[in-house]
C-alpha cells in the first residue's frame, strides 16, 4: 500500500480545519508566506480572523524532528503583513494515518482520537538577565509529554494559540498609564464635579471612582474602534477630530448618543456618556485626547476584542471592595469553570435554534469574566459542530446570557466584554442589567428597600435601573422612571428557567466578629456608602426573603444566599457552577448547603488546589482566600435517588497549581472530564506524564477530601470516621474503637458567653467575667486558659495563662458558667499545625477553656487522659485536620459548635488495666516536649506516643508502625499542613 505524503495529509487536514472556524483562512504547505525566505513552507498556517496566526508542523510517527521544526518558526513573521509568530504547535500523528487509503483519509483523520500536539511559544520579552529586547527561550507546553486528542481537541488548540499572551501584558500596561492620567487630570482640574461624576455610578467620590470612570470612557472608545468597519454611519473618532482642539466633548457625545440610540450599544455608550458629560468641556477635551491615543494603541495591539483587558483591571478600580467582596475571576480560572460547566449542557450543538434556546445566567456578573469564559466554551462547540457563532450573536445577547450587578460599571463592562465577541453585530436589547440596591426613590414601582440580586430569590421578573437596549428604552409605554424615553420594561428571570447558574458571589459575612472588627452594623449591606438604618432594613429584608429550607446563613456570608438564588432559579437537569470559600466543604456554617446538594443535585465536583499559600489557593485574583470551584447537576424530581448510605457522590478534584493559561485551564477541565468512573481515586494527568492534580471520590460527606494531595492520607482519615484504621502500603484495615467526641459528654461555652461585653435584656453583660493576666505570686479563683502562646504550649500539660474577674452582679451567672465550661481538658480551636504541637491540652487544675482553647467536660473524669493521649497521636492530629477547616495553609479551625463531631478514641471501651496503661503513658510523656504537628515524621516524642498509645494501650500489632511511619510522612507533606514551611518532608 502506498504510504501517504505529509503534503497530502496537511492539505486534507487543512480542509479538515476549515470546517471548525469559519472564519479561518488557512494556507497548507505555501511557499512566500514567511517574510524571512520565500523557500520556507511551514506545513498548516492558520490565520484567525482578530487574533494571531498559528503555524502547526507536522510529522508522521516517530516524528522526531517535529518539535526543532516547531521551534524554528517561533519569532518569524508574515510576509503579507508582518504579523510575528508567537505559538507553533507540534502535531505527531500517528503512523497508520500515513499507510491507509488515501481516498478514505479524510474520514480516516476525522475519526482519530490518537493525534499527539504540544504547544510552543516565545517567552516574554525582557526578562531577567537578557539583554534588551531579547526573549527567553522556546515555552513548551505541557513541559513533558503530548497531549492526545482529535481534530477538535486540536482545532480547541489553534483558536486558544490564537490570543497572546505578550500583548495583553502589553495592552495592560498602555491601559493603566493612560487611565491614570486622565484621572489625575480630572481631580485636578475638575474636583467640584467629582461627587456628580460618581453619582452615575453610585459610588462615592475619589480616586479609585474617577480611574473607574476614566476606564469606562477608554472602554467606550476601543469599543467605537472595533465597530467601525460594521456599521458605515458610525463616525471615526479620528475624523471628529477638530485640528489642534482635538477631541471636542459636545461631538463625542452626540455621537455616541447618536450610536446608542440607533444601533444599540446602550449599556457601552450611555454610562460612558454620563460619567463624561459633567466634566468641563476644556478638561474633558484634553482627556478624550489621552483615552483616544490608549484605546488607539490598544486596537493597533490587536488585542482590544480578544482580551478582557479592561475587566484585568476593573477589579483594581473598584470602590467598596471590602464590603462588596468582589473578587475578580482570573481568566484562567473562568475558562476552567466554565469548561467544566458547559460539558454538562445536553444540546445540540449543531443546531443554532438550540443554542439559541440554551438561558445561562450569572447573578453577580461583575466584569463578566464568567459569562464570557461561558461564551467561549459555547461558541467554540457550536463552531466545531459545523455551525457559524457570528450568526447567532445577537440571540445570544439578547436572551441567552444574563447577567446581573448592582455596579453599573461592572454591568457596562460585561455588556462590553459580550458584544466584543463580534462587535459589528447590533442587538436589539440585552440581558445584562444593573439592579437596584439599597433604599429607592419613592414612585419607582420598587420596593423601598431593594438587595441587588438577592431580591430574585422571592421574584421571577426585575425592573433595571437602566434600560438595556433600544427596544426596552423606546417601546415601553408603563411610565417607568423619567418619563417617556426612559421607561424601563422588567426582565423575566424565571424560576427554574435557567440552564445554568454560574457565579463567583461576594463572601461578606453580615455577622459576627467582622463587623466589630471595621464598626459597619451590617458590613454584607454596606456597599454604596450605606446608612446604618438601610444596612440593617437591607438585612431585614433579606431575612424575610429566607424560607424554611433555604441555606443562607449569616455566619457563611451572602454568598449562601446566591446558593439559594442559583438553586431557584437552575432548571431541573441544569447545571450549577460556583465559586466558593474553601470552607465550604468543612465549615459548619455551610453544612446545610451541603445538605442542598445532597438532596438535590448529583454528579458534584469540588475543585480545590493542593498547595502552599492562600493566594495560590484561590481562582480570583488579588484575594488571599483560599477557594475552591463547586459544580454540580440538577436532579431530576423523583427521578434520580441518593446513594444507599444516604449521601450525594462526590469528586474531589485537588489540583497542584491553578491554571496558569486559559489553554491550560481548558485541557485540565477536558482531563477532568475524561476521568472514568468507578474508581475511588488516581492521578490527573495532561498528557501521558504532566501530573496535574488528583481526585478521590466519597459523598459531600468527606469534605476534608478537598485540597488534599495524598489519597492514603485521605483513605485513612475518612476511615477513623467509621472507625477502621487504613494505613497504606495494603495494610489490611482493622476496626478501632472510635467515637465522636459528643457521645462522651459536653463542650465548654463560647468564649463570648464567658467574657462577652454587650449588655443582654436583662441588662446584665453576655459574660460574667473579665478575662485579665493571672498576678504574680497569686492563686486565682477562676483560673482560664485563653490565648495561645506556642513556646509554652508543647507539653501535654499547659498552665493557665490568665483569669476570671467576675463583674458587677454577676456572681451567681459566674458559678453558672464555671460549672459548664471548668475542665482539665481542652482541646484546639485554631490550630497552627506549623507552629503548635498540641491538638488538646490538659490542665493542671479545672480552668476555664477560652478563645483559644475551648474546654470539654468528660461524662467521666478519668476519661481526660486517654483522649488527650489519642488527640496528640497522629492519627489523632489527622482525625482533627480532617474536619477542621483549612482556609489557610498550615492551620486548621475547629469551632465550639464542631468540636463535638471530632473522632476520639472511646474510653467506654477500655479496661480498668488499660487505664491504669494510659495513666502510666500519661505520666511518661508529660515532661517530653513535641515539635510543632507539621513535623511529626522526625518527631521522636510523638512518634513514642504513637507507639505508646496504639501498641501499648490499644494492643495493635507492630507491624502497623512501618505503614504508620510512611502515613505520618505523607500527612506532614501536605501543603494545608507544612504551609510552605521548609520543615516539611523531603518529596523527591
Amino acid at each position: 500500500m502506498a504510504r501517504t505524503q505529509e503534503k497530502l495529509f496537511n492539505a486534507v487536514l487543512g480542509d479538515i480545519l476549515r470546517n471548525r472556524h469559519p472564519r479561518w483562512e488557512i494556507q497548507a504547505e505555501s511557499t512566500r508566506v514567511l517574510s524571512e525566505g520565500a523557500g520556507l513552507q511551514p506545513d498548516l498556517v492558520i490565520d484567525h480572523f482578530d487574533g494571531l496566526p498559528v503555524i502547526v508542523e507536522t510529522e508522521f510517527m516517530p516524528a522526531r524532528g517535529v518539535e526543532d521544526d516547531a521551534k524554528a518558526r517561533l519569532g518569524l513573521t508574515l510576509d503579507d503583513d508582518g504579523r510575528e509568530i508567537e505559538q507553533v504547535i507540534a502535531l505527531r500523528v500517528p503512523d497508520p494515518l500515513s499507510t491507509g487509503k488515501q481516498g478514505t483519509l479524510r474520514e480516516t483523520i476525522e475519526a482519530e482520537q490518537g493525534l499527539e500536539f504540544c504547544l510552543f511559544s516565545i517567552g516574554p520579552a525582557g526578562s531577567e538577565g537578557a539583554p534588551a529586547g531579547a526573549r527567553k527561550p522556546p515555552v513548551r507546553w505541557p513541559q513533558t509529554g503530548w497531549i492526545a486528542g482529535n481534530v477538535d481537541d486540536l482545532a480547541d488548540w489553534i483558536e486558544l494559540a490564537s490570543l497572546s499572551e505578550n500583548r495583553v501584558a502589553e495592552g495592560l500596561s498602555v491601559l493603566e498609564e493612560g487611565i491614570s492620567q486622565a484621572a489625575n487630570r480630572v481631580i485636578k482640574r475638575a474636583s467640584d464635579q467629582l461627587q456628580e461624576i460618581a453619582e452615575k455610578l453610585h459610588q462615592e467620590p475619589g480616586e479609585q471612582t474617577t480611574l473607574m470612570a476614566m476606564a469606562i470612557i477608554a472602554n467606550a472608545f476601543t469599543f467605537h474602534l472595533a465597530i467601525l468597519s460594521a456599521h458605515p454611519k458610525i463616525k471615526s473618532p479620528a475624523s471628529l477630530w477638530r485640528g489642534n482642539a482635538g477631541l471636542r466633548q459636545a461631538k463625542i457625545l452626540d455621537h455616541w448618543e447618536f450610536i446608542y440610540n440607533n444601533i444599540n450599544y446602550w449599556p457601552i455608550f450611555k454610562i460612558a456618556s454620563d460619567v463624561l458629560e459633567p466634566i468641563p468641556a476644556k478638561v474633558a477635551d484634553e482627556i478624550l485626547g489621552r483615552l483616544f491615543e490608549v484605546a488607539s494603541r490598544l486596537d493597533a495591539l490587536g488585542a482590544t476584542s480578544q482580551h478582557d483587558l479592561c475587566g484585568r483591571m476593573f477589579q483594581r478600580l473598584i470602590s467598596d471592595r471590602k464590603f462588596l467582596a468582589t473578587f475578580y475571576t482570573l481568566p484562567s480560572s473562568a475558562a476552567l469553570l466554565a469548561e467544566l460547566a458547559v460539558s454538562r449542557l445536553d444540546t445540540d450543538w449543531a443546531d443554532g435554534e438550540a443554542v439559541c434556546g440554551l438561558r445561562i445566567a450569572d447573578f453577580a456578573c461583575g466584569t463578566g469574566a464568567l459569562l464570557n469564559a461561558v461564551y467561549a466554551a459555547v461558541g467554540g462547540r457550536h463552531r466545531r459542530a459545523g455551525g457559524d457563532d457570528k450568526q447567532i450573536h445577537a440571540r445570544m445577547m439578547q436572551d441567552a446570557l444574563v447577567g446581573t450587578d448592582i455596579m453599573p460599571s461592572a454591568t457596562h463592562l460585561t455588556a462590553t466584554v459580550l458584544s466584543s465577541v463580534h462587535p459589528g453585530i447590533a442587538f436589539d436589547k440585552t440581558s445584562v442589567v444593573t439592579l437596584p440596591y439599597g433604599k429607592q426613590p419613592e414612585g419607582t414601582g420598587r420596593s423601598t428597600i431593594m438587595i441587588g440580586a438577592l431580591d430574585l430569590i422571592d421574584e421571577e421578573t426585575t425592573r433595571p435601573l437602566f434600560g438595556t437596549g433600544r427596544k426596552e428604552i423606546r417601546g415601553t409605554s408603563d411610565g417607568g422612571e423619567g418619563g417617556e424615553g426612559n421607561a424601563i420594561d422588567r426582565v423575566d428571570l424565571p424560576h427554574g428557567g435557567f440552564d445554568l447558574v454560574i457565579m463567583n458571589p461576594p463572601f461578606t459575612r453580615s455577622t459576627g466578629q467582622e463587623a466589630k472588627k471595621i464598626g459597619i452594623p451590617i458590613p454584607a449591606f454596606a456597599g454604596f456608602s450605606t446608612t446604618d438604618a438601610e444596612q440593617r432594613a437591607m438585612s431585614r429584608r433579606l431575612q424575610k426573603i429566607r424560607k424554611p429550607g433555604m441555606v443562607g446563613r449569616g455566619n457563611a456570608g451572602l454568598a449562601s444566599d446566591f446558593i439559594d438564588l442559583a438553586n431557584v432559579k437552575v432548571r431541573d437537569g441544569g447545571v450549577l457552577a460556583l465559586v466558593l470559600p474553601a470552607t465550604f466543604p468543612s465549615g459548619e456554617a455551610w453544612a446545610p448547603a451541603w445538605q442542598l446538594l445532597i438532596n438535590h443535585y448529583c454528579n458534584i465536583n469540588i475543585v480545590g488546589i493542593a498547595t502552599a499559600g492562600a493566594t495560590d489557593r484561590a481562582f480570583s485574583a488579588d484575594t488571599g482566600m483560599a477557594e475552591v470551584l463547586v459544580i454540580a447537576t440538577k436532579k431530576h424530581t423523583d427521578k434520580q435517588k441518593l446513594q444507599s448510605d444516604g449521601s450525594a457522590p462526590t469528586r474531589f478534584i485537588n489540583l497542584l497549581h491553578r491554571p496558569r493559561t486559559i489553554l491550560e485551564a481548558v485541557a485540565t477541565a477536558r482531563a477532568i472530564n475524561r476521568l472514568e468512573g468507578g474508581r475511588q481515586s488516581g492521578s490527573i494527568f495532561i498528557g501521558a506524564k504532566e501530573r496535574i492534580g488528583y481526585y478521590i471520590d466519597g459523598a459531600v460527606e468527606d469534605t476534608g477530601g478537598a485540597g488534599v494531595v495524598e489519597v492514603e492520607v485521605v483513605q485513612t482519615a475518612a476511615g477513623l470516621e467509621k472507625a477502621r484504621l487504613h494505613l497504606p502500603r495494603g495494610y489490611k484495615e482493622c476496626k478501632l474503637s472510635l467515637v465522636n467526641l459528643d457521645a462522651l459528654g459536653q463542650r465548654g461555652l463560647y468564649h463570648q458567653d464567658i467574657s462577652g461585653p454587650e449588655i443582654s435584656r436583662d441588662g446584665f453583660p453576655r459574660g460574667p467575667f473579665d478575662i485579665t493576666n493571672i498576678q504574680p505570686k497569686t492563686v486565682p479563683t477562676w483560673p482560664a486558659l485563653w490565648s495561645h502562646d506556642a513556646k509554652r504550649e508543647t507539653r501535654l500539660i499547659v498552665a493557665p495563662d490568665s483569669q476570671g474577674e467576675v463583674r458587677p452582679g454577676c456572681d451567681t451567672r459566674a458559678d453558672t458558667a464555671w460549672s459548664k465550661t471548668a475542665s482539665r481538658l481542652h482541646f484546639n480551636r485554631d490550630f497552627r499545625l506549623n507552629s503548635q504541637p498540641l491538638a488538646a491540652c490538659m490542665t493542671p487544675e479545672p480552668s476555664i477553656g477560652g478563645r483559644a482553647w475551648p474546654s470539654f467536660l468528660c461524662a467521666e473524669p478519668r476519661w481526660q487522659v486517654p483522649l488527650v493521649l489519642w488527640a496528640n497521636t497522629t492519627l489523632g492530629l489527622i482525625a482533627f485536620w480532617w474536619i477542621g477547616t483549612r482556609q489557610q495553609n498550615g492551620r486548621v479551625a475547629l469551632t465550639v459548635l464542631k468540636l463535638p463531631a471530632l473522632t476520639v478514641l472511646d474510653p467506654r471501651e477500655l479496661t480498668d488495666a488499660q487505664f491504669d496503661r494510659a495513666d502510666a503513658i500519661f505520666e511518661a510523656f508529660k515532661g517530653r516536649d513535641l515539635l510543632p504537628a507539621n513535623e511529626a515524621w522526625r518527631d521522636n516524642a510523638r512518634k513514642g506516643l504513637d507507639r505508646a498509645v496504639l501498641i501499648d494501650l490499644l494492643n495493635l500489632p507492630e507491624d502497623i508502625l512501618d505503614p504508620l511511619d510512611l502515613l505520618r510522612r505523607q500527612w506532614c507533606a501536605e501543603p494545608s499542613v507544612h504551609g510552605g514551611k521548609n520543615t516539611a518532608p523531603a518529596t523527591s
